[in-house]
């Protein structure tokens, strides 16, 4: 490259450089080379073999692979995206195929035996690369079915694996006195069986490293073009889901405790948003991680703020094309006819309802598990079907004939009623109780049958960070938890609703289109207001009136 310096402010931000000085990060530009890549052209496929190293400076790629029977997109790349250091880092082929967009893409290039001698020149990258390695393969084997369509993982980490070691020695260490025992009583008593027996005590500590091993592996660390994400799962007892968007962050700082926590490379991320801090405990390579997430928030921000610059360099064009005339006021829709009423029928099949998601117009709205409504509803239904096995019993001539058939039913009627009456209430109750999530707001409705009705509500914009949670054995097994709203001064908690990822993502997705749209109407009016002062001073100064009439 004839020109590095034109390059640093583009290669200084990404996460790999993370630890290199001004000058080695010129250094390593000097081996780059510039290419350009027209409209809809593959830069390479899938299976191919790796020879170069690729830095996105300007455009975008796309990114696809095969998915079972079928090719699929399954990540957009932007300028400051790195791809193909895997195929050079462990010898192996292209894992995708890398496209160009409808734009042209300008490339910065290194081949394999530069990008070798400068890992060996430079060892602090090849830990950073590896970082974005090991998450591409976690990601493939956890694909997360929460991910927005657009939305693309850049990394992924687990805890430490001292922590996994940690978790897994004491087990070991009774394993292994365990069989030291079992041997030394089974030669000492000349019985096999004491040598069995030890071996089936072996199991639950077998079991228990297993147990310790998969804990270890489900919680996940993630970090998107949209959000930062923390993945606890504690397996049969807890499940749970925590994020921020990248947007909402203040700082992102590493701590280390100790010399042996700074000698292993392991550290905690503490990542400080405006709802509060996420701390990412005991990970490998922390300062890695914490110039990846600085790289992802700033572009975020980067990002928002050229997008706020071409729509007004749009307006003004516009506007400079076809002149100041006055912009047409929007006509109002037409109205429409209202429906008519639901019949009875419809009503009664709407009140009697058990779906705990549904929609209506703009607004999503959730009731609680079935299994709340089962621990409502289990003492009436048991009483009413036993007035009904009663009733029956009658009927089919069980009972002893003193008892005279119509007080029997008599009996029957007086219990049913009033059971009748319980059943209804509860499950009026559950119905009335619900979460609901229109374009601008939430909402905590509760509702007790003949009695007060409490509601709680909050801008949808205020709403500064989400988690969801399954606790327990039975909420992991129904799928059933809390998705809880922070929200300045409170927490919106919807209890006990079904699938509480899908309701958070719910949420989210909601949040993010309040967003953008406050923010196209903020960006609107700011261009309008720019463009009124365009107006006067082409009509003052570049068109100003002319002389009044001599006098």
């Amino acid at each position: 490259m004839d020109n590095p310096e034109a390059y640093l402010g583009r290669l200084k931000p990404i996460f790999i450089f993370r630890g290199l000085t001004d000058d080695q990060i010129l250094e390593f530009a000097h081996e780059l080379v510039v290419e350009r890549h027209p409209p809809e052209t593959v830069i390479f496929n899938e299976g191919d073999e790796g020879d170069s190293f690729y830095i996105i400076h300007d455009g975008a790629v796309r990114v696809r692979r095969q998915v079972g029977r079928e090719v699929k997109q399954v990540a957009t790349l932007v300028p400051g995206d790195f791809f193909g250091e895997r195929s050079l880092l462990y010898s192996r082929k292209r894992s995708a195929t890398i496209e160009t967009g409808p734009a042209e893409v300008a490339l910065l290039r290194l081949n394999k035996a530069d990008f070798e001698r400068l890992l060996r020149k430079f060892p602090q990258i090849k830990p950073n690369l590896l970082l974005s390695t090991e998450s591409l393969d976690l990601y493939r084997r956890h694909p997360f079915k929460w991910l927005e369509p657009d939305e693309v993982v850049y990394l992924i980490t687990r805890k430490h694996k001292l922590l996994l070691i940690q978790a897994l020695l004491l087990p070991f260490l009774l394993a292994v006195a365990l069989a030291l025992a079992a041997v030394w009583l089974a030669v000492l008593t000349n019985q096999l069986w004491v040598a069995w027996v030890g071996a089936a005590l072996e199991l639950p500590l077998a079991a228990w490293m297993v147990w310790s091993r998969i804990d270890w592996g489900n919680d996940f660390y993630i970090v998107t073009n949209q959000r930062l994400v923390y993945l606890e799962k504690i397996i049969g007892l807890y499940d749970s889901r925590q994020e921020a968007p990248l947007n909402s962050i203040v700082s992102v700082d590493v701590q280390t405790d100790a010399v042996l926590q700074r000698w292993l490379n392991m550290g905690d991320v503490v990542v400080r948003t405006y709802s509060g801090p996420i701390t990412l405990h005991a990970m490998t390579n922390p300062a890695a991680l914490e110039s990846a997430i600085k790289q992802h928030w700033l572009r975020t921000l980067t990002r928002a703020d050229q997008a706020h610059l071409d729509e007004i360099r749009a307006t003004l064009r516009n506007r400079l094309t076809r002149g100041f005339e006055q912009a047409r006021l929007p006509t109002k829709p037409a109205s429409q006819p209202k429906p008519p009423p639901p019949s009875l029928a419809e009503q009664l099949a709407r009140t009697f309802s058990f779906r705990v998601r549904f929609e209506e117009g703009a607004s999503v709205i959730y009731r609680k598990h079935w299994y709340m409504l089962a621990l409502s509803l289990w003492k009436p239904s048991l009483g009413l079907f036993l007035v009904l096995m009663l009733v029956a019993i009658e009927l089919a001539g069980w009972l002893p004939a003193a008892l005279p058939r119509m007080a029997v039913l008599l009996v029957a009627l007086a219990a049913f009623i009033p059971l009748a009456g319980w059943w209804l209430y509860e499950y009026i109750d559950w119905r009335n109780d619900i979460y609901m999530v229109t374009e601008d707001q939430i909402f905590d409705i509760a509702k007790k049958p003949l009695g007060a009705e409490t509601k709680k509500s909050a801008p949808l914009g205020n709403v500064l960070s989400l988690k969801s949670e399954r606790p327990g054995l039975i909420g992991v097994l129904l799928n059933y938890g809390t998705v809880v709203a922070q929200v300045a001064g409170a927490d919106f908690r919807f209890e006990g609703v079904f699938d509480p990822a899908s309701v958070q993502k719910d949420v989210y997705r909601r949040m993010e289109q309040l967003k953008n749209k406050k923010a196209a109407a903020q960006s609107a009016r700011e261009r309008e207001e720019l463009a009124k002062w365009l107006k006067i001073y082409h009509d003052e100064f570049e068109n100003p009136p002319g002389p009044g009439p001599a006098t």
